[in-house]
């Protein structure tokens, strides 16, 4: 997909997706089971009130315990299970609890945590610059990962809850679990929830919500929208109940019978879940409806709420898998067309950071950057396309479905995930997980071929080489022929170099390695495309001076690269840098508008410079180009045009 800003708005969308995956940290000595959580939400003023009694089972022999907590909410008091009072320390987001007797391995205790705070802004966030908890009139979130109530460090146990939310009358609270009638007070309601597997709940959405229900396709459906987004029921409603039904065919019942899919405000992460939730902020909903993000989310329900990953470093069984989940959706709802180039996307954005680190050593890694996003959620993805083509669809859909059976509500490692597709697909596949999960490094693949007249036709002879000594794979030759439909060969290549035989009728024209892009490789093209997305990478940073030298290197491959140009211009531009920005705006004009959508954007930005620069005559023969180009790609037709109507000016600007 080579929308006009693609890789990067994917990049944003998708690893801010991240529930929690912290770096690799040492075993907290406890095992939280259980939360029974009340709390009290003032959106006038963004405080919240609440009291947290956290169940848990010691692992060894305790005399303190550590928690993640919102740096922005200060604990006032903390007491055992007896109601004595603990000391306690609170340090940034760490909460730290001494006990006065300790509390002796296998004994399952519980303390209750009373604290308070504002939640306005993303100050004290967990993730800097990012809110992930808000109370506010426009509506709140709290979400698991936003640490709103004391979590141990890490993130990774599984935990049931029962929580009394009380908001103002007028708002609706949804949260995971099975919810009793509201309870009407005096300035307050109070909705109660109950959720008793052991799983992630703990997030919590309110406002003053539009709700319908959507049961088309068999599934139990509820919308929650903003008042004035009520366009947004019908696509939004169908295009969750199909993907439900395709997820429930491919793994298997959906875990939580009902689905809560909640508008939220903007300022937070994209899309969210939880059990039973599906969030997506305001700027998610669009026409036509965002398949990816809503696929991921909804695919978390599997992979993650119900299967999730043990340790930090099995992250990619849920991030990549769901990654993979959404791409799977954007095929069955939009053609495969549009699934050729998702694809195409993950593996660029596997290729911009695979060499920092291999999938397996994903602790290393603060979940939150464009390494995480590149190496767990793109080549995690690419891990499962690939590992699909191996052992081909039956045996991959069957260890899905077994997975969601076998590990139903429970964590799973990278090897018990190995285990059961090698029982599942009945082939050892060691050599597989080594070489792209514990392995970091693609193949390059290079081809030789020879022609040979037969009596049947021809034959034709090949080699094959690519440089991974550990390299073992089955490879697709795709033979193109004239007038006949082109001839495909499985090669299982073990090493460097594997030789090819494919007899055809007509004479063949050319040979392609890996033509339906099924495996994690380098060729000039990707190459190029990688480039591209690392620079876009750095203009999201807003280190537009360094892209500038990123696209560059473009030009030295491809010095035609249209695309190469326009992100120069684009970012000179951004820099006021006038002159030299319409310069590599024509030259992109010049150049193989490879991206078509290149055209009428370098025309409107032309045009955008020329009123900038009080050069109005010439800005209206740009747009009215543009206009021409009959180009609508991410609304550049309706800019011109309101250009025509009035001039562009720098308080109007659009980056894209």
């Amino acid at each position: 997909m080579k929308g006009l800003a693609a890789t990067g708005l994917l990049l944003v969308l998708t690893f801010i997706f991240a529930a929690s995956a912290p770096a690799q940290t040492a075993a907290p000595g406890f095992e939280v089971t259980h939360y029974n959580i009340q709390a009290d939400l003032f959106p006038s003023t963004h405080m919240l009130k609440a009291q947290a009694q956290v169940g848990f089972t010691a692992q060894s022999d305790l005399t303190a315990l550590n928690f993640e907590l919102h740096s922005a909410l200060r604990v006032d008091k903390v007491t055992d299970d007896t109601g004595q009072d603990l000391s306690f320390r609170q340090v940034g987001p760490t909460l730290e609890v001494d006990f006065t007797n300790p509390v002796p391995q296998g004994k399952a205790s519980t303390i209750t945590v009373s604290y308070s705070g504002s939640l306005a802004t993303d100050e004290g966030s967990p993730v800097e610059g990012l809110s992930l908890a808000h109370v506010g009139p426009e509506g709140s979130y709290l979400l698991y990962s936003g640490r709103w109530f004391p979590v141990e460090t890490g993130g990774l146990d599984r935990f049931s809850v029962t929580m009394k939310i009380s908001v103002p009358p007028g708002e609706i609270v949804i949260a995971s679990g099975k919810s009793s009638m509201p309870e009407r007070g005096t300035g307050k309601t109070t909705y109660t929830f109950d959720f008793p597997e052991s799983s992630f709940p703990g997030t919590v959405l309110a406002g003053d919500y539009v709700v319908q229900a959507a049961g088309e396709g068999g599934a139990d459906l509820t919308l929650y929208l903003m008042k004035g987004q009520e366009k947004y029921f019908s696509s939004y409603g169908e295009s969750a109940a199909k993907i439900l039904g395709y997820f429930s065919d491919k793994f298997g019942p959906l875990p939580e019978g009902h689905i809560s899919l909640v508008e939220i405000p903007d300022g937070t992460v994209g899309g969210y879940s939880a059990p039973g939730i599906v969030a997506i902020a305001s700027r998610g909903f669009s026409n036509p409806v965002n398949y990816t993000l809503l696929g991921h989310e909804l695919s978390r329900q599997w992979w993650h709420c119900l299967v999730s990953p043990a340790t930090a470093n099995d992250a990619f069984l849920d991030q990549g898998l769901a990654t993979y989940s959404a791409a799977m959706v954007v095929g069955e709802l939009a053609g495969e067309a549009a699934f050729e180039d998702r694809m195409h996307d993950i593996s660029v954005g596997a290729l911009t950071h695979e060499e920092v680190a291999p999938i397996s050593q994903a602790g290393r890694l603060h979940p939150y950057t464009p390494d995480y996003q590149s190496i767990i959620y793109d080549k995690g993805a690419m891990v499962f396309h690939m590992l699909r083509w191996v052992i081909g669809d039956d045996a991959f859909f069957k260890a899905l479905q077994q997975l969601t059976k076998q590990y139903a509500w429970k964590p799973i490692t990278t090897d018990e995930f190995q285990e059961a597709v090698e029982q599942t697909s009945k082939q050892q596949l060691t050599y597989f997980f080594a070489l792209w999960v514990s392995s970091t490094g693609v193949p390059q693949f290079k081809r030789t071929w020879a022609i040979y007249r037969t009596a049947k036709g021809y034959e034709v002879v090949g080699k094959i080489q690519q440089d991974l000594d550990i390299f073992r794979m089955p490879v697709e030759i795709r033979v193109y022929t004239e007038a006949r439909r082109p001839i495909s060969a499985r090669v299982e290549m073990v090493g460097t170099t594997t030789e090819f035989t494919v007899d055809t009728v007509t004479e063949p024209k050319r040979v392609v390695v890996d033509p339906a892009s099924r495996l994690l490789k380098f060729d000039d093209k990707m190459k190029v495309d990688v480039m591209i997305a690392q620079g876009d990478q750095l203009v999201q940073q807003q280190a537009y001076l360094e892209a500038i030298q990123q696209y560059q290197k473009v030009l030295e491959i491809n010095k035609n690269s249209s695309l190469a140009h326009y992100r120069i211009g684009e970012n000179l531009f951004r820099l006021h840098n006038y002159s030299a920005a319409a310069e590599e705006m024509r030259q992109a004009l010049n150049g193989d508008l490879d991206p078509k959508w290149v055209e009428v954007w370098a025309h409107l930005t032309l045009g955008k410079i020329f009123d900038v620069t009080g050069q109005r005559d010439r800005a209206l023969h740009e747009y009215q180009q543009a206009l021409q180009t009959n180009d609508n790609t991410q609304g550049a037709l309706d800019l011109a045009n309101r250009y025509v109507q009035k001039p562009y000016s720098e308080k109007s600007l659009q980056i894209k």
